[in-house]
C-alpha cells in the first residue's frame, strides 16, 4: 500500500515541478524566434501553451496546501540546472537537452509521486498526475522524432551527456544539496533573443502582395495569396515570444503570461493554417514579410500588446467576415475551415489585448485611446514619415 504524500513534501515538489514548468514557456518563447524549420517553431508555440496548462493546473493545487512562497524555497541548484538547458548551441541541441535530459527527469517525478500517492488522502494529487504525466510523455515522443532530422547528431548528443552528466551532479530535481554552480562546457552558448525571427533556407524575407492587388486575382490565385498571409501571422506569433520572453524579466502576472501563451499558440496556429493550406494547394511556404515584427522590437511591452491587440487586429478585422463569405459562396470547405476558427480567434485577442491594457493602466495617467496614440507616434519615427497604411500586405 502507498504510504502517501504529506503536505510539506507534496508542496515542495509541486513547487519545483511548477518552476520547471513555468520557466520552460520562457525557454520556448526564446528559442521559438531562434529555431529555424518553420515545423519545430510551430510545435514549440504548442508546447509553450502545454507548460501555462500545466502551471494552471499546480497553482490551482498549490493554492489549496499549506505551503507558504515558491520562490524563495527553490534551491540554486535546481535553478542552475533549469536555467543552463537553454543554453543549447542550435535548435535540435536545445530539444535534446530540454526534452530529452529535462523532461523525462520532470516525467520521473510526476510518475515517482504518483505511486507515493495515498488514494485517499492523495485523491487530488493523482488525478493532477494523470493529467500532467501522459501530456509531457508526448513532449518526450515528439522531440525522438524531430531529433531524426538532426543535421549535427554528435554535437546535440555532445550537449545532451553534458546535461545529463550535470543533473546527476545537481541531483535530480528534488533533490535538495545538490551543486548549484554550473560546470564549464565548449557548447554552452549566452543565450540571446535574436534581433529577427530566424528561418531556414526555405523562407526568405519578402514581401506578400497588398491586400487591394489580391482582391484583384482570380480565385485560385487569390486564395494562394491569402494563405501566404496566413503563414504569415508567424511574425505575430513571434512578436508575442518575444514580449513573453521580456515578460518574464519585467516580473508580469502570471495570468498575463498565460493568456498571451494562449494567443502565442493561437497565432502559431493560424501560420500552421497556411503551411497546411498552402500544401493542399500544390505550393510550399517560402517568404515571410517580418515588417510588423520588426517594429514591434523598438515598442515597450505595453505598446507592443496595444500595437497588436488594438492597432494591427482591429486593422485587419474587416477582412475576416468577407474572406468567410468568399469561401462559403465557392464551396471552398477547407479554406472556409481555416478563415472560421481564425475569425474566432482574433476577436477573442482583441477583448483580450483591451482587458489586459486596461488592466495595466489601472494606475497610470493614460487610456487605451492615448496609448493607441502614443503606438502610432512610435512607428511614425521608425518609418520617419506618417504612417498612412499600417500593413504592408
Amino acid at each position: 500500500m502507498a504510504r502517501g504524500l504529506s503536505v510539506f513534501p507534496l508542496v515542495d515538489r509541486l513547487r519545483r515541478a511548477s518552476y520547471v514548468e513555468r520557466t520552460s514557456i520562457k525557454h520556448l518563447c526564446g528559442w521559438f524566434l531562434a529555431a529555424r524549420p518553420y515545423e519545430i517553431k510551430h510545435r514549440l508555440a504548442y508546447h509553450a501553451w502545454n507548460h501555462a496548462e500545466h502551471v494552471e493546473w499546480l497553482q490551482e493545487r498549490l493554492s489549496f496546501l499549506r505551503g507558504g512562497l515558491a520562490g524563495p524555497s527553490l534551491d540554486p541548484s535546481l535553478v542552475a540546472f533549469v536555467e543552463l538547458t537553454q543554453r543549447a548551441p542550435d535548435e535540435f541541441a536545445y530539444i535534446r537537452g530540454a526534452f530529452q535530459v529535462l523532461k523525462p527527469a520532470l516525467l520521473e517525478l510526476y510518475e515517482r509521486m504518483l505511486g507515493e500517492c495515498d488514494p485517499s488522502a492523495n485523491a487530488y494529487d493523482a488525478r493532477l498526475l494523470q493529467r500532467l504525466i501522459p501530456e509531457i510523455r508526448e513532449q518526450i515522443e515528439w522531440a525522438e522524432t524531430v531529433l531524426e532530422n538532426d543535421p549535427d547528431p554528435g554535437r546535440s548528443s555532445a550537449w545532451e551527456a553534458f546535461l545529463r552528466e550535470t543533473l546527476t551532479r545537481t541531483g535530480s530535481l528534488d533533490a535538495t544539496t545538490g551543486q548549484a554552480s554550473v560546470p564549464e562546457h565548449p557548447l554552452i552558448t549566452s543565450f540571446t533573443l535574436p534581433d529577427r525571427i530566424l528561418f531556414d533556407e526555405r523562407i526568405r524575407d519578402l514581401p506578400l502582395t497588398p491586400h487591394d492587388e489580391k482582391s484583384q486575382l482570380p480565385y485560385e490565385e487569390a486564395v494562394r495569396e491569402q494563405f501566404r498571409v496566413f503563414f504569415n501571422e508567424i511574425y505575430a506569433a513571434s512578436m508575442l515570444a518575444a514580449l513573453l520572453y521580456e515578460s518574464f524579466q519585467h516580473n508580469l502576472p502570471w495570468a498575463f503570461i498565460r493568456d498571451f501563451t494562449r494567443q502565442l499558440w493561437d497565432e502559431a496556429r493560424h501560420s500552421e493554417f497556411g503551411a497546411v493550406r498552402l500544401k493542399e494547394l500544390g505550393y510550399e511556404p517560402d517568404r515571410c514579410d517580418q515588417t510588423l515584427f520588426l517594429n514591434s522590437l523598438a515598442m515597450p511591452i505595453l505598446h507592443r500588446v496595444c500595437y497588436l491587440t488594438m492597432v494591427l487586429e482591429p486593422y485587419y478585422m474587416p477582412r475576416k467576415k468577407p474572406r468567410f463569405q468568399e469561401y462559403t459562396k465557392a464551396g471552398d470547405e477547407r479554406s472556409q475551415l481555416f478563415a472560421d476558427h481564425d475569425w474566432s480567434d482574433e476577436i477573442n485577442h482583441v477583448r483580450l489585448g483591451k482587458d489586459w491594457l486596461d488592466q495595466l493602466l489601472a494606475d497610470d495617467a493614460r487610456d487605451v485611446d492615448q496609448l493607441k496614440h502614443e503606438t502610432h507616434d512610435i512607428l511614425e519615427r521608425i518609418a520617419g514619415a506618417p504612417v498612412e497604411q499600417l500593413s504592408p500586405f
